[in-house]
């Protein structure tokens, strides 16, 4: 309830309008009043100064269009005027003058009102508009002056600080720091003011904050300096930061929990070498000398038990040598790793590691000899799907096709046979440690190796997928990036 209501005093009708309708309803009564004062004196002065006064009232009216209006009311009841209230004696000279330069006052006044009220409609606009985006930013945004009082505070401030605008605006910028920036915040402003050497200002960092709550956590604060009306203000920008710090902090676990796991890995490796195959040796010796000394005594039974015997130790030594070489992917440092050589020397060392039978047919795509490719662990990779391709085959004969095509940044490598195939539900499980898709007894393998394979095209950033059924023969296809690197030459 406001005072005048409080003590019974009775308001002016005209003060309980808005103001837009106000100034139409002082244009209409000044507008009434002109036509009023234009019977009083034909002469026209006094009513086309209060129809030019009417106009100019527009100034405060919502829309720009309503000056337009009036003067258009104001020329009709000019000339109405001059017809209605013409007397004889006068010089009608003077009259029409009078009245004229009313018309040209009315329509020079209200384009000069029109224009004005588009412009502070504009202006307004604008306002309207950055403060919206102000209120409505993700990042927390404050104002202070160069006493350090905070002047406007976003919504995202509240949601960052637990204030409200009403309890921020008007304090000083400090209650929302702890100690010590809290004690200091004034000398950082004085300082900057008198030596006007920059600590923040231009330069986000990273700073504590105190909640409403009394809890602290951290921001990244950015401020920038402005000059409005010769005013010094300071704009800044916050955002919490807690999410990202227990981020930072989770990954840096993460990182120490893969270290220690490397660790680990190392040491198994470093067991599997040289702990697991003493007793490897031991047996495979003892084996052997078994084989030898009781020669003449052994039956037919007992000598196949001891090739058994060998053979698995054999078995087991060949599933050490893959472990290690998958433990140590992406950690070599061997220059093999680091060497290109040309694509089809590279084939041809890869046949010679290849036991290719006589009914056997492997063709490498001639385009091998055009691009350089690198040493290790390419040859590996070769290997490994070629012999895979002739050891899985039945009938042991068959071809083997390796291809490739340019596909920009990468290599597609093709590595297709025809043999018996692979079902379709068992694509993604020949990829996995140890897994074989035949007895070892009837195909000898550590069941590593296309692990290995798949491992070492991951490290380097392509992929590899199969495609086969059974039956249909079988296709490796695998990307691998293309290699810049300045050691070049063949093995």
């Amino acid at each position: 309830m406001t005072y005048a209501r409080q003590t019974g005093i009775r308001q002016p009708a005209l003060r309980l309008l808005p103001e837009g309708q106000r100034a139409h309803a002082a244009a209409a009564i000044m507008v009434a009043a002109g036509f009023l004062f234009d019977f009083l004196t034909p002469l026209g002065v006094a009513a086309g100064v209060i129809y030019t006064i009417a106009v100019l009232c527009t100034i405060w009216a919502d829309k720009p269009v309503a000056a337009y209006n009036y003067a258009t009311a104001g020329t009709v009841l000019t000339v109405l005027g001059f017809l209605l209230f013409h007397e004889a004696g006068i010089n009608e000279w003077i009259i029409v003058t009078n009245r004229g330069l009313t018309v040209l006052a009315l329509w020079s006044f209200a384009f000069m009102v029109y224009r004005q009220k588009n412009i502070q409609i504009s202006l307004e606009q604008k306002q309207n508009e950055l403060a919206a985006i102000q209120e409505n930013t993700v990042d927390g945004m404050i104002t202070i002056n160069a006493a350090g009082t905070i002047l406007s505070y976003n919504r995202a401030c509240r949601t960052i600080f637990g204030y409200s605008a009403e309890e921020a605006i008007g304090q000083n910028v400090k209650f929302l720091m702890p100690d010590p920036d809290h004690s200091a915040h004034d000398s950082y402003l004085k300082n900057y003011h008198s030596t006007g050497q920059k600590k923040i200002i231009g330069i986000g960092r990273e700073v504590r904050g105190l909640r409403k709550d009394g809890t602290t956590f951290p921001l990244h604060l950015s401020v920038s300096e402005v000059r409005v009306g010769g005013q010094v203000l300071f704009s800044g920008i916050v955002r919490d930061i807690s999410e990202k710090k227990r981020a930072e902090a989770e990954r840096e676990r993460y990182i120490e929990d893969l270290s220690r796991s490397n660790r680990d890995l190392d040491d198994f490796a470093y067991v599997a070498s040289h702990d697991l195959r003493a007793p490897l040796r031991v047996i495979d010796n003892a084996s052997t000398w078994l084989a030898e000394d009781l020669a003449d005594v052994l039956d037919e039974d007992s000598r196949e038990s001891l090739q058994l015997l060998r053979s698995r130790v054999a078995r087991m030594d060949r599933l050490l040598d893959d472990l290690l070489e998958y433990s140590r992917i992406g950690r070599k440092s061997d220059h093999r790793y680091q060497q290109l050589m040309q694509g089809d020397v590279l084939m041809q060392e890869v046949l010679m590691l290849v036991d290719q039978p006589d009914g056997f047919t492997i063709r490498i795509d001639p385009a091998f000899k055009n691009i350089q490719l690198v040493n290790m662990p390419l040859k590996q990779i070769f290997a490994n799907l070629i012999s895979n391709a002739v050891k899985h085959s039945e009938s042991g004969t068959g071809t083997v096709d390796v291809t490739l095509q340019d596909a920009g940044r990468n290599w597609i490598f093709s590595v297709a046979d025809d043999g018996p195939g692979i079902e379709p539900r068992y694509h993604q499980q020949i990829f996995k440690m140890f897994q074989t898709l035949k007895s070892r007894d009837r195909v000898e393998g550590s069941g590593m190796g296309l692990s290995i394979v798949q491992k070492h095209v991951q490290q380097a950033g392509g992929t590899i997928s199969v495609h086969s059924a059974a039956g249909e023969g079988c296709e490796f296809r695998f990307t691998w990036p293309k290699q810049q690197l300045a050691t070049t030459g063949g093995t």
